[in-house]
């Protein structure tokens, strides 16, 4: 079972990126090879109108996992991939809302 298992809201938004290395050639050829086997995957999870008790849930996760520095498993809702993740950036941030109503964003990015 994965690590982090809250729900996000829809939409998820997925990224996929793969790296290209490029060669060019005093002719003017270009060689290109993938340098990862695999695509990297990232994800934006967004967190609409969840309660103050929700967002603190939130915001205990990721200072247990001191932001970017430790990895967890995440289980993607839409293809029920579990990927092993961590946080792509060190800040949290909570949107207040309404009267204890908050919006949150965390971005993952997958570890290989």
């Amino acid at each position: 079972m994965a690590d982090f298992t809250y729900l996000p809201d829809f939409v998820l938004v997925e990224n996929k990126e793969y790296k290209t290395l490029i060669s060019k050639f005093e002719n003017g050829v270009e060689q290109r090879r993938g340098k990862w086997g695999s695509p990297l995957h990232s994800f934006n999870l967004q967190f609409k109108n969840r309660t103050q008790q929700e967002m603190e849930d939130l915001k205990t996760f990721f200072s247990d996992k001191e932001g970017m520095l430790d990895p967890f498993t995440w289980e993607n809702p839409i293809d029920s991939t579990e990927y092993t993740v961590r946080f792509k950036e060190d800040g949290f941030t909570a949107e207040l809302v309404a009267y204890q109503i908050y919006n949150v964003v965390l971005k993952f990015i997958q570890v290989k």
